[in-house]
């Protein structure tokens, strides 16, 4: 088992680890990592793991049952190997930004207009995507919660993460912002808080202060079928 090293600090850069399992030579499982395996309709974090002098890219890291598996880009590694790790700070940066601005959006479209989450799409630094379920497709309501999500984020509220069990989550329907619920089997929650504004569960990282994450803009609103749009946005 990983142990998942950024889901308490989320803004951990450079780290090390051992080489606990190697798979056809260029599948690596770590015994502790940051890099924030590709879920959630969020990206994968890249970087690098270096072995003295040697290094070795990471281009893909997934999660496989209890393990955190990274891709890197050449063979070489082997079990018990000890590595210093190095995310690509920018990049996860510009992730982190996009993923708290998806939050604020579903908050201020849930707390606004009643629509849930019914899928997203962080899978680069360039755009995000978020569809929800609004009965009608009217551009002018979209482009109100765009405004009022912006001058969310010119509030600053903090943002924190803390754990819920299923029981306390269940008891605040407000908690849960995807039209799926909570998947089942899930005992303990972690938590994204978005102070005085919003909060959800989440297993994602994020900034910790809604300024950071600067100003949304719509790049393409699409009505995909009965109760389905989707909003292609920007930050910069």
């Amino acid at each position: 088992m990983s142990k998942a090293l950024y889901l308490d600090d989320m803004l951990l850069k450079e780290f090390e680890a051992e080489v606990v399992s190697v798979k056809d030579g260029k599948y690596v499982v770590l015994n502790q990592t940051a890099f924030y395996p590709k879920s959630g309709g969020i990206a994968n974090d890249v970087g690098t793991l270096t072995r003295g002098s040697e290094v070795f890219n990471v281009v893909y890291v997934g999660k496989f049952g209890s393990d955190i598996s990274h891709e890197v880009d050449k063979e070489g590694l082997q079990v018990g190997d000890k590595v210093s790790c190095t995310l690509d700070w920018e990049r996860r940066y510009k992730l982190m930004r996009y993923h708290t601005c998806a939050h604020v959006l579903s908050g201020a479209f849930y707390k606004n207009l009643g629509a849930k989450i019914t899928g997203n799409d962080i899978a680069s630094t360039e755009q995000g995507r978020i569809d929800f379920n609004l009965e009608h497709f009217d551009r002018s309501l979209i482009e109100e919660q765009v405004e009022k999500s912006n001058k969310i984020i010119q509030e600053n509220h903090p943002v924190e993460v803390y754990y819920l069990t299923r029981s306390e989550v269940e008891k605040d329907p407000d908690l849960v912002k995807l039209a799926m619920g909570i998947p089942k089997g899930i005992k303990n929650l972690r938590i994204v808080d978005i102070k005085n504004f919003d909060r959800q569960p989440d297993g994602g990282c994020h900034i910790q202060a809604l300024k950071e994450i600067g100003k949304i803009s719509i790049k393409k609103l699409v009505n995909k079928g009965k109760n389905n749009r989707r909003l292609y946005f920007t930050i910069e």
